[in-house]
């Protein structure tokens, strides 16, 4: 899921996120000044309404961005009324409350959410055909041990880590319970805690845990300066499967006998193991 297609469902689609709105969409990346509008709407009384997108977590840079375009906008028409509205999987409720304080509507559309509209509507994201095509011959397996490695979206942004095609089917993960347990072989599974919590990837563990640093592609999606510095004891996993389009939430895992799942009974930590049994159930609601 690219941040085109958000931006495209929401300006072909405006009413399943905004329901009784009444917008009329004016464009898509429509040039205002110095800036570029994602989608300009009228609403029933006449106005515009700048619609921003941005894919994964609210990040600090991009909240500064989103209000140094408002401040031009507004300075660039001071006698126009200009409404703008920021979508993101992810809003931090701190930047929420920041923007909404300065008049930016803010709108959370969890990932969800957006998958749901997009079968709704029968909209193709554009990467999935592609993603589809280079999973068809990962089959997933089974192993001696499986492993879950969390993912908190207030530190680390992995729902455009997943999406990055810079990333590809390589991360390194941060292994800091059950170190002399998880080694080469095993099977990892990337978990989404928060709001959308889930799983959003299965991986194959492709070294045992050892001091390393992290890519650089991979640190731009950390949250905090301090968290992209210094060595720690990490794996590198390869993605089997990518469930972005697709994750496996936590009400369905709930639902389908997985409620003893050790990250739902004590969800505070990095690494938790999940039994043969458990990824038996896991991998028939991945393949169903």
């Amino acid at each position: 899921m690219r941040e085109k297609d958000i931006e495209n469902l929401i300006a072909e689609y405006p009413d399943e996120f905004f329901p009784n709105s009444g917008f009329r969409l004016i464009g898509q990346q429509v040039k205002l000044g110095k800036c570029y509008a994602d989608i300009i709407f009228e609403d029933r009384y006449k106005r515009k309404v700048i619609v921003e997108v941005k894919r994964g977590i609210l990040s600090r840079d991009a909240s500064g961005q989103v209000m140094e375009y408002y401040g031009l906008l507004k300075t660039e028409s001071p006698d126009d009324f200009v409404e703008m509205i920021l979508c993101a999987n992810i809003i931090p409720p701190e930047r929420k409350k920041y923007l909404e304080t300065i008049g930016i509507e803010c709108k959370e559309l969890g990932i969800n959410l957006v998958n749901q509209i997009a079968q709704k509507v029968n909209y193709h994201f554009v990467d999935e055909q592609h993603r589809q095509e280079k999973e068809q011959e990962q089959e997933l397996t089974t192993s001696e041990k499986i492993w879950i490695f969390q993912a908190n979206p207030q530190r680390y942004d992995i729902l455009n880590a997943l999406a990055d095609d810079e990333i590809g089917n390589f991360m390194h993960w941060e292994v800091n319970q059950h170190r002399s347990e998880i080694t080469k072989g095993h099977i990892g599974i990337i978990w989404l805690s928060g709001k959308e919590a889930g799983i959003y990837a299965i991986t194959e563990i492709l070294i045992n845990p050892q001091i390393m640093g992290e890519p650089e592609v991979e640190k731009r999606y950390w949250v905090d300066d301090a968290d992209k510095v210094g060595e720690r004891l990490r794996v590198k996993m390869k993605i089997v499967k990518n469930l972005l389009h697709s994750p496996l939430l936590k009400e369905t895992i709930r639902a389908n006998g997985l409620h003893n799942l050790s990250i739902l009974k004590q969800p505070r930590g990095t690494n938790f193991p999940v039994t043969s049994d458990e990824w038996l159930k896991i991998r028939a609601l991945i393949e169903k």
